[in-house]
C-alpha cells in the first residue's frame, strides 16, 4: 500500500490540475460535455504525476474503470487511480490491489445530474465500504450562490476525511465560470477556496 505522502501528492496534482488546467482548458474552448473533461483531467493528472513517479509506487490512471473492477457493484468510475501487483496476472483487473482515487465528472447537467453523482459515491463509501478519496468533478455553466454541493451534514459524516468537490460554475455579476475546490479530506487544505 502506498504511503501518505504519495496520496497527498496525488491529492495536491488532481487539486491544482482542476484550479489551474482545467480552468485554462475550459476557458480556451479544449472542454466540450463531459467527455472531453475527463480527456483533459486524465492528461493533466497523468502528465503531472509522470510515468516514472506512478511505476515506482505501482500505481496506474484508467478512465471508465468499470464494475468489474469495481468489486462487481454495477458501477463505472470515470476516473479511478488504483495500486497494481507486482504479479502480473493474465488479466489487469486480476492485478489491481487497492483503488485509491475516485474521480465523477458532470458537465454542464442538471442539479438532478450533479446530486446522483453524490449519491453514487455515498453509496460507494457506505454502502460498498470503498476505502478511498472520492473527488467530484462538476462544470455547471449556471450561477450559483454558493459553489458548496456537500452540507454540514455530509461534510460532517460520510464525506469526511473521503470526499472532494472540484466545482466551476457562473458568478452572478459578470457571467465567468469560477472555479471551487471544497475538500472534506486531510489533504491539501491550502488549495480549499470554498467555506
Amino acid at each position: 500500500m502506498v504511503k501518505k505522502s504519495v496520496l497527498k501528492e496525488i491529492d495536491r496534482v488532481i487539486k491544482e490540475s482542476w484550479l489551474k488546467n482545467i480552468k485554462s482548458d475550459y476557458h480556451n474552448n479544449h472542454i466540450l460535455k463531459e467527455d472531453s473533461l475527463k480527456n483533459c483531467l486524465y492528461h493533466h493528472i497523468r502528465r503531472k504525476l509522470g510515468t516514472r513517479f506512478l511505476e515506482e509506487h505501482n500505481l496506474r490512471i484508467y478512465s471508465e474503470f468499470n464494475e468489474a473492477d469495481m468489486k462487481g457493484i454495477g458501477r463505472k468510475a470515470d476516473i479511478a487511480i488504483v495500486e497494481i501487483g507486482d504479479d502480473y496476472k493474465s488479466h489487469l483487473s486480476d492485478n489491481i490491489r487497492y483503488i485509491h482515487f475516485i474521480i465523477e465528472l458532470k458537465y454542464g447537467s442538471s442539479d438532478k445530474d450533479f446530486f446522483t453523482d453524490i449519491n453514487k459515491v455515498k453509496e460507494y463509501i457506505n454502502y460498498w465500504q470503498i476505502d478511498c478519496l472520492f473527488y467530484l468533478g462538476f462544470i455547471a455553466e449556471k450561477p450559483y450562490d454558493c459553489p458548496k454541493w456537500l452540507d454540514k451534514r455530509a461534510t460532517n459524516n460520510w464525506a469526511d476525511k473521503k470526499v472532494t468537490v472540484l466545482s466551476a460554475n457562473s458568478d452572478f455579476d459578470n457571467d465567468t465560470i469560477q472555479f471551487y475546490v471544497q475538500s472534506c479530506n486531510q489533504y491539501n487544505k491550502d488549495l480549499n477556496n470554498v467555506y
